[in-house]
């Protein structure tokens, strides 16, 4: 990943050489993440404990940090470098007791440091659309999960993936605001563990993101 960060971070500078226009500023960002949970691995009944299910309920998140845009003939480069906190719900039950099975709602708390690169297009002056990819780097994480859980979950994510980002925004004067969503490409977990058994699974975050900016 950071040979391909290395990549598109000189293809930008290079852009920018050329640039007719070059503002930056500050820009913040809210989040509503969902952590897609999938392609799980099966235990046997008698040695399952929990059950987790393919999806979860998103929360809201936030980002903070500056983007810089180079403008060239009607296109844009826009990097950005972005501290990021996403939270999502996971919900899953509790089989320890296989007639009264216990549904119980845990979440994973996420601290990011995101990086974009966009790659975009205006149109009439104050339209954009744009697309790129986006470099992650885990700073901490946190799962919460209800105390009455008879087996513990833990998960451990990767230190950094690839997602990729496509969107729209909007100029005005010196406001700059933005509606996106983020996919990711990659796992960002290296597997989960139930008590005392571990497994894989497909975890992914994906979001929408809405943008306000102030650039110079």
């Amino acid at each position: 990943m950071n040979k391909t960060l290395l990549l598109l971070c000189i293809l930008s500078l290079s852009f920018s050489a050329f640039a007719q226009k070059i503002s930056w500023g500050p820009k913040i960002s809210i989040s509503s993440p969902t952590l897609k949970l999938s392609d799980l691995s099966s235990i046997g009944m008698e040695n399952q404990a929990v059950s987790l299910l393919d999806q979860s309920n998103p929360s809201i998140g936030f980002q903070l940090g500056i983007f810089a845009r180079a403008s060239f003939l009607g296109f844009y480069v826009q990097p950005e470098v972005l501290l990021s906190n996403s939270s999502s719900e996971i919900s899953y039950s509790d089989l320890s007791d296989v007639e009264n099975p216990l549904d119980l709602v845990g979440d994973v708390k996420l601290n990011k440091l995101d990086v974009p690169l966009l790659f975009g297009k205006r149109f009439f002056k104050i339209l954009r659309v744009n697309a790129g990819p986006v470099f992650t780097l885990l700073l901490s994480q946190n799962v919460n999960q209800p105390n009455n859980t008879a087996k513990e979950i833990e998960t451990n994510y990767k230190d950094s993936t690839v997602g990729a980002q496509l969107g729209i925004g909007l100029d005005l004067a010196i406001v700059t605001i933005d509606l996106r969503y983020e996919i990711a490409l990659q796992n960002i977990s290296e597997g989960l563990t139930i008590g005392d058994t571990q497994f894989a699974a497909d975890q992914r975050l994906n979001q929408i993101l809405l943008s306000v900016g102030m650039k110079f």
